[in-house]
């Protein structure tokens, strides 16, 4: 089977971590809300949801992962690490999180999945 476009791609050589590397235990997801590529603006649902859970402190949990969300990747309950290359403790509040899941088309995010599956 010959090797598709996308598998040619050469990544390029990024010196030390970054904030969107995962740790031991978390994971990388990335999605198109709409399926085009590019991280133009879209004002399609992206699907997720998120909360702070009482006695957890600033931690941020998904609420809620619905299509176009991959469900297969993530779940409720599991913890956002980084947002688009941004820590989560760096956003001022919940909504500036949400803004950018409403905002993006292209969402990657680092998360702890805390939940047993």
């Amino acid at each position: 089977m010959p090797a598709s476009v996308v598998d040619n791609i050469e990544r390029p050589e990024v010196e030390g971590k970054t904030i969107m590397d995962p740790m031991p235990g978390e994971k990388y997801v990335e999605y198109s809300k709409d399926g085009a590529d590019g991280d133009r603006k879209s004002k399609v649902d992206s699907g997720l949801d998120i909360e702070r859970k009482p006695g957890h402190g600033n931690r941020i949990y998904l609420a809620k992962v619905q299509h176009p969300a991959p469900a297969h990747n993530l779940a409720v309950g599991d913890r956002l690490v980084a947002l688009n290359d941004k820590k989560i403790e760096d956003y001022p509040n919940l909504d500036a999180i949400r803004d950018e899941f409403a905002t993006k088309n292209v969402v990657r995010m680092v998360v702890d999945p805390t939940m047993l599956r």
